[in-house]
């Protein structure tokens, strides 16, 4: 497990309260938002809960409610400053139990600061919390190298290969794109050249 008091009031202003500083800000999450509304609409997913797990100081909260103004959202993160600061459920992903599924699971950029073992698990969990949609996303290895700004990027992180997440994720869901994910037991229709390519 991470360190909790490294996750400090510091660490989100620099990383999202700064403009100097900060990987994210709100018209990336509007953006991000508008994709996973998108996915939801293609595919005729009714959403009613939403977890955003490691939700960080809550950048999707705002424009998600906005487009499911139905479905309640559930804020998990691990850091204790935030969870004081913003009223978010504190725990992990990986030993976290809901007392029922999510219809949207969104995991933005959390697995990276969690070793193996703990990144493992919360990966198996995924699929027990998701009966319906996941958004994934996590710094690889190779995204270090050519498409993270470093100056910006986090670098204390565990950089792992993409294939070892596919591997895992593969295990309860379908990938559409673009870091979309639907549980196994939903087929939409996709032509060929819509789905990922090999």
């Amino acid at each position: 497990m991470p360190d909790h008091s490294r996750f400090d009031e510091a660490f989100f202003t620099r990383y999202y309260g700064d403009p100097e500083t900060r990987v994210a800000d709100d018209g990336d999450a509007e953006r991000l938002a508008g994709l996973i509304a998108g996915a939801v609409d293609y595919t005729g997913l009714r959403v009613r809960r939403i977890l955003d797990a490691g939700c960080g100081v809550g950048l999707l909260r705002a424009p998600l409610a906005a487009r499911f103004p139905r479905a309640s959202y559930t804020g998990l993160e691990y850091s204790e400053f935030l969870c004081r600061k913003y009223g978010w459920e504190r725990g992990s992903l990986g030993d976290y139990a809901a007392r029922a599924p999510f219809d949207l699971v969104v995991c933005h950029d959390v697995l990276q600061y969690l070793d193996d073992r703990t990144a493992a698990r919360s990966l198996a969990n995924l699929r027990p919390l998701c009966r319906g949609m996941l958004y994934f996303s996590v710094l690889t290895r190779r995204d270090w190298r050519v498409a993270a700004d470093q100056s910006r990027t986090d670098r204390d992180v565990h950089l792992r290969d993409g294939d070892w997440y596919r591997r895992r994720l593969r295990r309860g869901f379908r990938h559409l794109g673009f870091g979309v994910h639907l549980v196994r037991d939903i087929r939409p229709v996709q032509w060929e050249l819509e789905a990922p390519w090999a």
